[in-house]
């Protein structure tokens, strides 16, 4: 009886330890969704030249999204080409730009963690640059 209490220990043991380590931490902390009056990258931008005037990412241009996601997104998404590309790529966007709320944070969550490299929940320029290249280059997909 001893021993089937201890295989099962063992059992409840080892599944927490893997999905312990499975756990990165980015639920809790740094890039999660904000109230819709509240721009939040300001948190989440250690910013190189400010972000009230110049920057040293990617040229800016309008915003070309519209709904109710469209003030949402960060403004190197929605106001950059390469930005604007990858939203178009990989979320919903109706024929004349309209983007939902879930998708604009979704599209800003899933943006800051891959463009964070060094993985400290703080965006660069040369980060967000890094980035937006990246997508311009077709995503590192070889074209044939």
């Amino acid at each position: 009886m001893a021993r089937a209490y201890r295989a099962t220990a063992l059992a409840i043991g080892m599944g927490m330890l893997a999905s312990g380590c499975a756990y990165d931490g980015y639920a809790d902390r740094g890039y999660r969704y904000a109230p819709v009056d509240q721009g939040y990258y300001g948190r989440d931008y250690r910013d190189g030249n400010g972000y009230a005037g110049q920057h040293g990412y990617a040229e800016r241009y309008d915003n070309a999204f519209r709904g109710s996601g469209a003030r949402r997104l960060d403004p190197w998404l929605a106001e950059t080409r390469e930005g604007q590309r990858f939203v178009v790529d990989h979320y919903r966007v109706g024929p004349s730009g309209e983007i939902a709320s879930s998708d604009a944070e979704s599209a800003n969550i899933f943006f800051r963690r891959w463009a964070d490299t060094d993985r400290d929940y703080r965006l660069t320029d040369a980060e967000i640059r890094t980035a937006l290249l990246h997508t311009r280059n077709g995503y590192g997909i070889p074209r044939f």
